[in-house]
C-alpha cells in the first residue's frame, strides 16, 4: 500500500498528512507560520515541513512498532500544493497572494492575468531581488524548487494559461527576454517535479524512516484546485462548499456560466468547468466574535465548545445568541449564494447539485454542519478528513504514479465520505421562487 507525504501551503500555516492509495489519513499535522505576512514568509516554509514531519513521525513512533513501520517506512512519494498567486524570488523575498498591488506599476497594464499584475509588483517593490534571481517562482513552486532543485510552474489546465502567462502578454506589459525567461516553464498537476536532493533530505531529517534522496517530488495544484480534487467535485453536478476566513461554493458545470456575481474558471479536468460564488469573511467574522467572547469572559473557549454554546443558546445570554444569530446569518448567506449559482446552472441547462461536499474547518463540527445543512435545505456530504487539499494533492500524486488511470478515477477512490445530513427542518428551502 503506497504512501503519499502530502503538504499544503497557507497563508498563515503549513497542512501536512501521509495519505494512502485508500484515502486513509495515516498522520497529519498543521505548523503555523512565525512569520506570516513578512516579506520572507517562505523562507519558512521548508522548515515548517520539517516541523510537521517531526510531529507526523513522533505519532507514529507512539504507536504500535507495526502501526509506526505502516506510517514512517513507506512513503512513497512527496506531492505540494499551495495558495497563489504568491510571487517568490531565489532568495526567499516573497509577495504574498493578498498583499497590497503597486498601483503605480499597473498603470499600464489592462490584461486578464492574475499573475502579471503580481510580477509587476514584485519587480516594482523589489528591484534587487528581481534582478538578482534567475528563476521567480509562483508560490508552492519555490518549495518544490528547494526540495528537488528543479525549476517549474504549475499550470492546472491548458486553458489557465490566460490567467498566467504568455511570452505575447509578458512583452506587452513590459518584459524583456532576459526578465521572461526568469520564469520558469509550464508543467501539470501529476507531474513529477524532480527527487528528493540529499541536501533537502538532509534538512528534512528522519532518513531512516523514508525521507531521504531520491524520492519522487509530484506537483500539487493552487490550493483551491486541490480541493476540488479533494472533494470529488470533478463531475458536473457535484458542488463543493471550501469554508475557511472566507467562503466559496464551487459547482462543476460542462460549459462555463455568465452571469453576474458568478466566477467561472477552467475545471482541472479538459472541457468541463467550475462555477463558484464567493461568500467573503465567514470565517473571519467568526473569529472575531469568539475574540470579542474570550476578552469578556476573561479565558479562551475552543471552537467546539463555543459552537455548541451558541447553537443551543436558549436567549437567556445575549453574547451566546449573538453567535448563534451570525452563524444563522452566514448560513442564509451560503443559501443565497447557492440559490443563485443554481438558477444560473438552472438556465443554461446544466445539472444542479443534490448535495455539498464541505471542505474547512466547519467540516469537522457536526452540530454546525447539521444547523448549515438545515439553512441549506440540501444534504451535506462530510468527509473523512476536512483538509481536501491534501486529498487533493494525494489523488495528484496517486495519478502521476499510475495508480489510477485519471484524477476523476483517483478523486472516486480517495475522496472519502464519513456521513451524509439530510436536513430536517420542514422550512428547509434551497430554491426561491
Amino acid at each position: 500500500m503506497k504512501k503519499i507525504l502530502c503538504a499544503d501551503i497557507g497563508t498563515s500555516s503549513l497542512k501536512s498528512a501521509v495519505i494512502d492509495e485508500e484515502g486513509r489519513v495515516i498522520a497529519s499535522a498543521r505548523v503555523g507560520f512565525t512569520k506570516c505576512g513578512d516579506d520572507f514568509a517562505s523562507r519558512e516554509w521548508i522548515t515548517a515541513l520539517k516541523s510537521a514531519l517531526d510531529e507526523i513521525f513522533k505519532a507514529g513512533s507512539s504507536q504500535t512498532d507495526q502501526k509506526s513501520s505502516i506510517i514512517v517506512d513507506s512513503i512513497d512519494a512527496i506531492c505540494i500544493s499551495g495558495n497563489g498567486p504568491t510571487i517568490v524570488a531565489e532568495n526567499g523575498r516573497t509577495l504574498l497572494w493578498n498583499a497590497p498591488a503597486d498601483k503605480k506599476a499597473l498603470d499600464s497594464y489592462s490584461g486578464r492575468s492574475l499573475f502579471i499584475p503580481r510580477l509587476l509588483t514584485f519587480r516594482s517593490l523589489y528591484p534587487e531581488d528581481w534582478s538578482a534571481s534567475s528563476h521567480v517562482f509562483s508560490g508552492p513552486e519555490y518549495l518544490i524548487n528547494q526540495l528537488t532543485g528543479n525549476p517549474c510552474t504549475i499550470l492546472p489546465e491548458e486553458r489557465y494559461a490566460e490567467a498566467y502567462w504568455s511570452g505575447d502578454a509578458l512583452k506587452s506589459a513590459g518584459f524583456d527576454e532576459g526578465e521572461i525567461k526568469k520564469l520558469p516553464s509550464f508543467v501539470k498537476p501529476s507531474d513529477i517535479a524532480g527527487k528528493l536532493t540529499p541536501e533537502a533530505a538532509e534538512i528534512l531529517g528522519h532518513s531512516a524512516d523514508g525521507i531521504c534522496g531520491g524520492l519522487p517530488v509530484y506537483c500539487g495544484a493552487p490550493d483551491f484546485i486541490s480541493a476540488l480534487v479533494g472533494t470529488g467535485t470533478l463531475f458536473p453536478g457535484t458542488l463543493c462548499d471550501r469554508a475557511g476566513s472566507s467562503e466559496g461554493l464551487n459547482l462543476c458545470t460542462k460549459n462555463p456560466l455568465h452571469a453576474e456575481g458568478v466566477r467561472t474558471l477552467p475545471s482541472v479536468i479538459p472541457g468541463l468547468w467550475n462555477a463558484s460564488v464567493l461568500i467573503g469573511e465567514t470565517g473571519t467574522r467568526f473569529a472575531r466574535y469568539k475574540e470579542t467572547l474570550e476578552k469578556t469572559a476573561g479565558m479562551s473557549v475552543s471552537y467546539e465548545d463555543l459552537v455548541h454554546a451558541a447553537i443551543t443558546s436558549d436567549g437567556t445570554q445575549p453574547i451566546l445568541d449573538q453567535g448563534k444569530y451570525l452563524m444563522l446569518q452566514t448560513a442564509m448567506e451560503v443559501r443565497d449564494g447557492l440559490n443563485h449559482l443554481v438558477r444560473c446552472a438552472l438556465d443554461a441547462g446544466e445539472k444542479i447539485p443534490e448535495s455539498f461536499t464541505v471542505s474547512g474547518g466547519q467540516a469537522s463540527n457536526r452540530e454546525w454542519m447539521e444547523m448549515k445543512c438545515n439553512v441549506m435545505g440540501i444534504p451535506a456530504k462530510i468527509p473523512s478528513f476536512p483538509d481536501a487539499e491534501l486529498i487533493g494533492d494525494a489523488t495528484f500524486a496517486f495519478t502521476g504514479m499510475g495508480i489510477f488511470p485519471d484524477l476523476q478515477t483517483a478523486s472516486q477512490k480517495l475522496s472519502r465520505i464519513k456521513e451524509t445530513l439530510n436536513p430536517t427542518t420542514e422550512d428547509s428551502i434551497v430554491f426561491d421562487s
